[in-house]
């Protein structure tokens, strides 16, 4: 349990603002935190600047004889320095500096109350797990919460926090774009059932190079609007029961315009807070040791079907597993040897996570145009390119000192995501 009077705080780390949401002490709900008791501000720039004496601080540089550094968070995930003047420094240094700057802005902020766990979340981590490395360095081991802390990416996030809302919103599937530095994203959740539990299938698709940073806002003809509706009427072509719009992107007249296109069949919610509500989720539940999910996560990094060669004969049939649904598909990397016996065949069987009913994929390879007519021998590969592309490669080789090999390689890509269902 969690112990009295301790608090867990999510953190969501942009390269533009940092916002924070807390869960108090046998709290249910997180409450975003506000940094400004005036103007009720619930996030803090990702910015440091450095007065004249050589203090730093958080801040906009608004202040006299304040100096703004150049934004330094991508800079930071990639082991890259910041220039400023003649200066450089390691943009690593500037993230701790900042790590450092807003939990005491924080402590300070809930008044001495001791900080029991931290979650830290950001978009980079979607896809590079150093990301992940550095800030549990800087989180875990520099500022000393140990194990006591976590980072997600904004999937998990994404995630974490759709699954805790009442379950019509998510069951039938749910989505959300995110519009903010870095271009245009977009993140799926598919519900399926498997062996009594839910299993949560996940997309990931980066829409930056179409929609990059301002695009929308700059365009004064509202072209920019129509191009997000189209590419959101695609994706959403696949119901989901909710769609969460985030980012500070999504803000102007246009976005409640084309939002109101996009509802039908579906509940659509905007704000701004969505992954660090996520992450607190996510703290809060290790913090207390209190997991009640009935679900499992597949991530877009892991194939969603247990793949299976069916060796044929007159007497039987047997199944090879292949591959298994949850594996990462950069690691499936099969390969057998093969006789065929009086057959031309070669049968996949192919069970989506989740579903009963096998789907059966069956190749004729022209096995004459690799041996001729003789016996062969031939090695099977079976690999994936994307987690839903598969690819199966027949190569001869040889029959001992009998038949030499031909070095003869036939080839089938399948693409699950075009597959008739």
């Amino acid at each position: 349990m969690q112990e009295s009077g301790k608090l867990v705080l999510g953190i969501d780390l942009c390269d533009d603002i940092t916002q924070v949401t807390v869960m108090r002490p046998y709290g249910a709900e997180p409450d975003a935190v506000s940094f400004d008791v005036n103007t009720r501000k619930e996030y803090l720039p990702t910015l440091l600047c450095v007065g004249e004496s050589g203090e730093w601080s958080i801040s906009e540089g608004k202040e006299p004889g304040m100096k703004v550094l150049p934004p330094f968070f991508h800079a930071a995930t990639k082991e890259e320095e910041v220039a400023f003047g003649e200066e450089r420094y390691p943009a690593k240094r500037l993230l701790e500096t900042y790590v450092s700057l807003l939990l005491a802005k924080l402590r300070e902020r809930f008044e001495g109350k001791e900080i029991g766990f931290v979650a830290v979340t950001c978009e980079e981590a979607n896809t590079r797990a150093s990301v992940r490395e550095l800030l549990y360095e800087i989180f875990g081991y520099r500022e000393g919460f140990g194990t006591q802390c976590t980072v997600l990416s904004h999937l998990e996030a994404f995630l974490q926090f759709v699954v805790r809302q009442e379950i019509g919103l998510w069951q039938n599937g749910s989505a959300a774009f995110d519009y903010a530095t870095d271009g245009l994203l977009f993140y799926r959740m598919e519900c399926r059932m498997a062996g009594g539990r839910r299993l949560l299938v996940t997309e990931y698709k980066d829409y930056s190079e179409e929609i990059p940073p301002g695009f929308i806002i700059d365009e004064d003809t509202g072209q920019g609007a129509l191009t997000f509706e189209r590419l959101a009427a695609e994706e959403l072509r696949q119901k989901v029961a909710s769609l969460f719009v985030t980012g500070r992107g999504f803000e102007g007249s246009w976005v409640s315009d084309v939002l109101r296109l996009l509802s039908g069949g579906r509940r659509v919610f905007r704000g701004q807070n969505l992954y660090t509500q996520g992450a607190c989720y996510a703290g809060t539940e290790l913090f207390r040791g209190e997991s009640n999910a009935d679900f499992s996560v597949l991530t877009p990094e892991q194939i969603t079907a247990d793949i299976y060669l069916v060796a044929e004969s007159v007497e039987q049939e047997e199944d090879v597993l292949l591959a298994a649904a949850g594996s990462f598909y950069r690691e499936v990397n099969v390969r057998l040897d093969l006789i065929f016996d009086g057959t031309d065949k070669l049968t996949l069987k192919i069970l989506p996570a989740g579903e009963t009913t096998p789907k059966l994929l069956r190749f004729s390879p022209e096995l004459s145009e690799l041996r001729g007519d003789r016996t062969g021998r031939y090695c099977l590969r079976v690999f994936f390119v994307k987690r839903d592309v598969m690819v199966i490669q027949l190569k001869d080789t040889g029959f001992g000192d009998f038949y030499p090999t031909s070095h003869r390689i036939y080839e089938e890509v399948v693409d699950f995501s075009r597959w008739e269902q």
